[in-house]
């Protein structure tokens, strides 16, 4: 976990991102599977402009249509969805509260407010669990840290973060 806290807030927020786009269609069979996609896509967007307030990133993972992730991990009675189920909501949750951050929000949704070091611990976990090739978080962890580190203005260069991941893919 201090790893993950020596990246900027970007760099976290693509690390999660990009981890979670790799399993996401392990759950594509699933209800729901179009918001979860959906919930991604907006968070990609809001790391690219900052344009989507935090409220609205949230109704993603909680609503009260009951259209959400936190909806949908629950109601995915296959053991193995849910591991993928809770890496999105996880990722969703911390990258709610950066953006919360980025508002500089000062009150939080309850689920939000308890984001912390275990929701990152308990993505990683599950994301092991799910992923096939076990080093790659690891692995995508250091490069992060040695291109993007605390306290940068650097911009996470997208493509140079794929290819790094693709060609981890491939070894």
């Amino acid at each position: 976990m201090n790893r993950f806290n020596n990246l900027s807030e970007d760099a976290k927020v693509v690390y999660l991102l990009s981890l979670s786009d790799l399993i996401i269609d392990k759950i594509s069979k699933s209800e729901g599977f179009e918001v979860a996609v959906e919930s991604l896509e907006k968070a990609w967007e809001w790391l690219k402009f900052k344009n989507i307030d935090a409220s609205n990133l949230y109704l993603y993972l909680e609503n009260m249509d009951e259209t959400d992730i936190m909806t949908y991990m629950q109601l995915d009675n296959d053991e193995d969805n849910e591991k993928v189920w809770i890496c999105i909501g996880n990722a969703l949750a911390y990258i709610i509260w950066e953006a919360y951050q980025y508002e500089q929000g000062k009150y939080l949704p309850q689920t939000i407010e308890s984001v912390d070091y275990e929701t990152v611990e308990s993505f990683i976990t599950n994301f092991e669990k799910v992923y096939k090739n076990n080093s790659l978080s690891d692995r995508l962890l250091h490069f992060m840290e040695e291109n993007y580190p605390k306290d940068t203005d650097k911009k996470v260069d997208l493509t140079s973060v794929k290819i790094f991941i693709n060609e981890s893919i491939e070894k």
